[in-house]
């Protein structure tokens, strides 16, 4: 088989995989080299949170395009989501509400009418609102809230999945258990890459290594803002009072996220904390002491002290 593309894509997550599916949709030969395998890094534990409301409105714009593919998987990526080989994106809606504190709510509703103007579906709601949507949430702590009734969460590893799938229908080629060593160079410009499995050639390489980007393009003198960022996450289970689900929700004022997952379990993860610079090398399997503990104090305690008032 060929080592030579039009396109070399480093990293088999969900920006690789886009990116070969759309490339490959354009007719562009791309070969994406993955050391592990498909969602192996960041991607595969993602929370996957599906929603438009950013404070930089080309983010939002972004997303609003972006979001058309959840909502239209099948027509525009394919699969069948009665298979697992071609599961979709597992979108989920649930409603997005984002939570600021009541000295933040000016820039909230600045944000809501940017978003409204690039047409997304989205509008102030009250807390007594928040309450009525999800009664099990602890309203107190502010007063309005940006709500999108059509947001929610994927999952992230059928995401990436499905779209290497689509890519290698339309001609990409995926390579697992193959890291990059090498970036190839010849005068000012690249010509491929070596790797574990041999040298692959093309007139473009795209890194989207995630975590391990920076060093590759150290390796080529490309010095970038790159850095990590760690953000651990948790399953709580939800007690059977509650409803079996609740909206996708980002909390500033508790600085913590969270949203439903199936068999009755909620994904929380925090907003402080979250160091930068660790090496992509380290114990990413287990999270940081104590990080659990502050996790469920935040999502739990609020209300455990209100039901005993």
């Amino acid at each position: 088989m060929s080592n030579t593309a039009d396109v070399i894509i480093i990293g088999a997550g969900v920006q690789g995989a886009s990116l070969a599916f759309h490339l490959a949709g354009r007719g562009v030969k791309a070969i994406v080299l993955e050391k592990n395998f498909i969602g192996a890094g960041a991607t595969g534990r993602s929370s996957g949170l599906v929603r438009m409301h950013y404070d930089v409105r080309q983010d939002s714009e972004l997303a609003w395009v972006s979001f058309g593919y959840f909502i239209n998987w099948a027509e525009r990526v394919g699969g069948d989501t009665s298979t697992l080989l071609h599961a979709g994106s597992g979108f989920t809606r649930t409603g997005f509400i984002q939570i600021v504190a009541r000295e933040n709510e000016e820039a909230l509703r600045k944000n809501t009418a940017m978003n409204q103007d690039i047409g997304i579906p989205s509008f102030l709601i009250s807390a007594d609102d928040v309450k009525r949507l999800a009664p099990s949430f602890v309203t107190d702590d502010f007063d309005v809230a940006a709500y999108e009734p059509e947001s929610g969460y994927a999952d992230p590893g059928a995401t990436t999945a499905s779209l290497i799938n689509a890519a290698k229908e339309k001609g990409a080629r995926i390579v697992q258990d193959c890291a990059v060593t090498a970036i190839l160079v010849e005068g000012s410009r690249v010509k491929g890459v070596g790797t574990s499995q041999g040298d692959f050639y093309a007139p473009v390489v795209v890194n989207a290594a995630g975590a391990w980007a920076g060093i590759l393009n150290t390796s080529v003198g490309l010095d970038l803002p790159l850095t990590t960022w760690r953000h651990d996450i948790m399953f709580v289970g939800r007690p059977r009072e509650m409803a079996p689900s609740h909206p996708v929700v980002i909390d500033f004022p508790n600085e913590m996220y969270f949203r439903p997952e199936t068999g009755g379990l909620t994904l929380v993860g925090l907003e402080d904390g979250n160091p930068l610079g660790e090496s992509p090398e380290g114990d990413t399997d287990h999270a940081q002491k104590g990080f659990v503990e502050r996790a469920i104090e935040r999502i739990c305690l609020p209300a455990v002290l209100i039901d005993a008032s």
